[in-house]
């Protein structure tokens, strides 16, 4: 069994804007996001690992409206500092995020897999965060591009 009880809180963060990789994602990130259809009341971006707020930020500049949640007291701290009127709030993966935030159109979890203690929680966390998600033991997703995986 893992001990998801390990305090995850203290992921540092010494800026609230974009990072370097953030220059390899987007890139791929933006024009997927920007393909979907989507109405006004559809453009609903739920961020699993939203960090300092910086992409939460870029994706509201761009029409989304973003929640996002991150383990990081530190990340939240300055995303809230500088990006006045975002709502994103210290939680995790092992939350139970779809009961208080509930679902979402599209859920966006970047450089987070590799921090998880628990893979399972988390994958089973972002299905329960996506409107109309089948379970995770539905058909392979139809379109992979790096790591974003969009099931249709």
């Amino acid at each position: 069994m893992t001990d998801t009880t390990t305090d995850i809180s203290g992921y540092r963060y010494t800026q609230a804007g974009l990072n370097h990789s953030h220059g390899f994602l987007l890139p791929t990130v933006l024009p997927l996001l920007d393909s979907f259809s989507a109405t006004t009341a559809e453009k609903r971006l739920f961020e699993l690992g939203c960090g300092n707020g910086s992409v939460a930020n870029l994706l509201t500049q761009r029409g989304w409206d973003v929640t996002g949640v991150d383990p990081s007291a530190e990340g939240i701290a300055q995303a809230n500092q500088a990006y006045l009127g975002l709502k994103l709030y210290s939680g995790s993966a092992y939350d139970d995020l779809a009961a208080q935030y509930g679902q979402f159109p599209v859920v966006l979890s970047l450089e987070v897999v590799e921090h998880v203690y628990a893979p399972r929680h988390y994958a089973a966390t972002l299905f329960s965060l996506v409107a109309g998600a089948a379970a995770p033991s539905s058909p392979r997703p139809t379109m992979a591009t790096g790591r974003i995986w969009l099931w249709r």
